[in-house]
């Protein structure tokens, strides 16, 4: 991969993008924008018009509740993983987390990103006792999770796991749950810096806008 592509990756995939991306250029956009895709794709699109030149834009995110539909390329090219959201990146295919799901659809993920920048349910639970008192805050927060079935914490070798073993033990017994490792990797991440830019990704050339009918194609398979 040349020297002039660039990286804009979520924060959720810092710890991974920080190992694989060498000396490229690296920008984190916030991973609250998660649950606000307009702005998401808001943001993204104004640190693809900021990068000066032609470069190859790589993005380390998915699909992110459309939030990258609607990505113009500019004078630049893009490489979007073909994925629905992180937890395909993190896991290393769309394959491997469609397995995941076969196995066990109710899962709710964590990595040191989850939990380091994003509201889980649980911190959301903390916040809102001084409002409904606990009782009635443990009967709502519980409510959020009620049809999951574990707890999965994907670990990529980039983080001390360890250190968040008090934490996601408190989470899978608060939820009565039961709490699981699954190894994680860094192969797609690889391959975005790497190539080869195959089936496994989406390239929006320049002057092209990524549509959402390039992601419907992932339903199917």
């Amino acid at each position: 991969m040349a020297t002039t592509a660039k990286i804009i990756a979520c924060d959720v995939l810092r710890d991974e993008v920080k190992l694989v991306a060498g000396d490229l250029e690296v920008e984190f956009v916030e991973a609250l924008l998660h649950d606000h895709p307009e702005q998401m794709r808001t943001v993204l699109n104004e640190r693809i018009a900021a990068t000066p030149g032609a470069r190859t834009i790589l993005l380390g995110c998915g699909r992110c509740s459309n939030g990258t539909v609607g990505l113009y390329a500019g004078p630049h090219r893009l490489v979007v993983p073909a994925v629905d959201d992180c937890i395909s990146i993190l896991l290393g295919s769309r394959e491997r987390y469609l397995r995941e799901f076969a196995r066990c659809p109710g899962t709710y993920y964590y990595t040191r990103g989850w939990i380091d920048y994003l509201e889980d349910p649980y911190k959301e639970y903390l916040k809102i006792i001084p409002k409904y008192g606990e009782e009635r805050a443990r009967k709502v927060a519980r409510l959020i999770l009620a049809n999951y079935q574990r707890v999965a914490v994907i670990d990529t070798g980039t983080y001390p796991v360890e250190e968040y073993r008090e934490y996601l033990q408190t989470v899978a017994e608060f939820y009565e749950l039961p709490l699981e490792y699954l190894s994680g990797s860094l192969r797609l991440l690889e391959k975005l810096v790497h190539g080869p830019h195959d089936d496994e990704f989406l390239v929006v050339e320049p002057g092209e806008e990524l549509a959402e009918s390039r992601f419907w194609a992932l339903a199917a398979t």
